[in-house]
């Protein structure tokens, strides 16, 4: 059993990527991105490292080398909220994470989280602290990318921000095509919501999310460091 820290690293080592967090008493300090596994090591030394996924198959024994304590979420781990999802062993922890961050933040709300990344993900989490489930749509990248691979003509494009909603050419077509159809998918399915679900609060996240401008609303609110803030909440309650 991991003893509580009350200062400790939190790492996502993406493909691409890799975001460090700087928890000092239970709260985010500072949120880096780098490059390469060998930046992070000043930062690992005598931590205790939490980790949301890891794609480098090296990096708990790099950690170990360097006297820091892994520590890995998972599904397995005592969560701060029920569930009714099904398949709860292939969830993605990152849904779990922005989940929980919003089970503390909005206590006894109907509560709507959108992740917009590489998917767009919607997760719901009612009034009763019970996680619902949601949905799962491809993100910006992989529309450019399906469109592109599943065509024989259309190019491969890479467009986030503005576009008219008429394109007067393929490329133009494409860009409208994919971002506003994300646009108005996203607020057609937050219209649902609010129509189905009383006091609802909408939080949204994700890399691609600032590619969008919603409606301002009271009820939305925009967090780009949900997951993580998630990850310090699921820590905490196994380390108590």
């Amino acid at each position: 059993m991991f003893k509580p820290e009350k200062d400790y690293v939190i790492i996502d080592a993406g493909n691409t990527a890799i975001k460090l967090a700087i928890i000092r008493n239970g709260k985010l300090a500072k949120v880096d991105r780098f490059s390469s596994l060998g930046q992070i090591i000043p930062f690992v030394v005598n931590k205790v490292v939490v980790c949301i996924s890891v794609t480098h198959q090296d990096f708990k024994k790099l950690v170990e080398e360097h006297n820091g304590l892994f520590f890995q979420i998972s599904h397995n781990l005592q969560l701060p909220f029920k569930s009714e999802y099904t398949s709860m062993h292939t969830i993605g922890i990152d849904r779990l994470c922005n989940v929980a961050a919003t089970a503390a933040k909005f206590p006894g709300r109907n509560s709507l989280i959108i992740d917009i990344g590489t998917c767009i993900k919607f997760d719901f989490l009612s009034a009763d602290n019970l996680y619902r489930g949601g949905s799962i749509a491809p993100g910006i990248s992989l529309r450019y990318q399906s469109l592109h691979e599943y065509t024989s003509k259309l190019p491969l494009l890479d467009l986030k921000g503005h576009t008219d909603i008429i394109g007067n050419n393929t490329t133009r077509a494409i860009h409208s095509g994919v971002i506003n159809g994300i646009r108005h998918e996203i607020e057609g399915l937050i219209s649902r919501y609010e129509h189905d679900f009383d006091d609802l609060q909408i939080l949204i996240t994700g890399g691609d999310a600032s590619y969008f401008d919603f409606p301002q609303k009271s009820n939305i609110f925009a967090n780009k460091n949900l997951t993580l803030e998630g990850i310090v909440e699921i820590y905490e309650i196994n380390t108590l």
